[in-house]
């Protein structure tokens, strides 16, 4: 018997154009869903740099607290930062136990070695070096606290201060504390009397307008076995009211010419060094003709986000004390009651520097 024909069995398949029309589909899909990701990544990074920026402000506050003034800025021709001061009160008192802010006739403990340098592990453990070098090996220690997740530099990066020593493995930050709301550059040096007598030239800040300075010229916590203190200004002093006066701000460095040991050493003239923020100390403010105050303190005299410029342009200087972050269109800042704002670049130039100033009597409140 014959059997039936049957035509052959054919699977089922896409045609080609239904095929593309699928991936055209999968990329439009992908397209429309991306920036969707991606704004909520950006948006729990936010967050969590607003998180840090609470704790560090709270940390200042409470430092505030226990000392009885605000932090000092910037401990100038010795090398110490507040970055440093307020370590105790964000959970590292093991690494503030291991510093010495010293540089007198009883010792000199130094904040970076001439190049090709040291290792942080070598300045703490060799003898050779750990009685005057082991506030490098603090200086090598990142801190998720004192950076912003949306920053991309890495954790550390070499550093060759103006006075050719170096950290060769440094840790940035991305937060200053706010030094003045009208210079837009940051060298200051003049000559002042010292506490202890006579006097000399420092980089001055005592009399800037900011939450973040020191109390007297040539300020130092301690001077051949004396006491000087380790705080500034004090909450009486910002008059213009603590919910609308800036205590710190994010800013986002620069370290895009990273220095080879040994090569290039930093050029902290007016206008010309690199957008450098560091934790803890460093090699230029101790250094006695550098200074280069915004490796730890900024001015809301420059605009946020500051438009990057190369080293040499007339620009330069301010660029250099911005606040500023890679967050989109604006900035996180901690105010002087712990709060914390995010205040977007486009704000008014006046009102910005006017929340830069504790007791310049303007009234400026700060964005919601």
């Amino acid at each position: 018997m014959t059997k039936p024909f049957r035509p052959p069995f054919r699977r089922p398949a896409f045609t080609l154009v239904e095929l593309l029309v699928v991936i055209a589909i999968i990329g439009t899909l992908v397209g429309l869903l991306l920036p969707a990701v991606q704004a909520a990544r950006e948006a729990s990074r936010r967050s969590a740099c607003q998180n840090n920026t609470k704790q560090i402000s709270i940390a200042i506050l409470n430092f505030h607290d226990a000392r009885k003034g605000f932090p000092l800025g910037a401990e100038f021709d010795v090398g110490t930062s507040w970055h440093s001061l307020v370590l105790p009160f964000v959970e590292q008192d093991s690494l503030y136990q291991l510093l010495t802010f010293q540089e007198d006739s009883l010792g000199n403990y130094q904040w970076a070695f001439g190049v090709p340098g040291i290792t942080g592990t070598a300045a703490l453990t060799n003898r050779a070096y750990n009685r005057w070098y082991k506030n490098i090996y603090v200086c090598e220690q990142p801190l998720a606290t004192f950076r912003c997740p949306s920053s991309t530099f890495p954790d550390q990066v070499a550093d060759i201060s103006g006075d050719n020593w170096i950290v060769q493995r440094r840790a940035p930050t991305n937060y200053l504390g706010c030094v003045t709301s009208s210079l837009t550059v940051d060298r200051r040096r003049q000559v002042a009397n010292a506490p202890w007598g006579g006097s000399a030239a420092t980089e001055v800040i005592h009399d800037l307008e900011g939450v973040i300075t020191n109390r007297v010229p040539h300020q130092r916590i301690t001077f051949n076995g004396k006491s000087y203190g380790l705080t500034g200004t004090r909450i009486a002093s910002v008059t213009d009211g603590t919910s609308s006066t800036i205590l710190i701000g994010e800013a986002e460095p620069d370290l895009t010419a990273v220095p080879e040991m040994g090569v290039v050493r930093e050029n902290n003239a007016i206008n010309f060094g690199r957008k450098d923020h560091w934790l803890y100390g460093g090699d230029d403010v101790d250094t006695t003709n550098q200074g280069d105050m915004s490796e730890h303190l900024g001015s809301t005299a420059v605009p946020i986000n500051a438009r990057k410029v190369p080293p040499g342009s007339a620009a330069f200087a301010a660029y250099e004390f911005s606040f500023g972050s890679r967050h989109p269109g604006g900035a996180t800042f901690g105010l002087t009651d712990g709060s914390v704002r995010y205040i977007a670049d486009s704000i008014d130039a006046a009102t910005y520097a006017a929340l830069g100033s504790r007791g310049n009597g303007e009234v400026a409140a700060t964005p919601d």
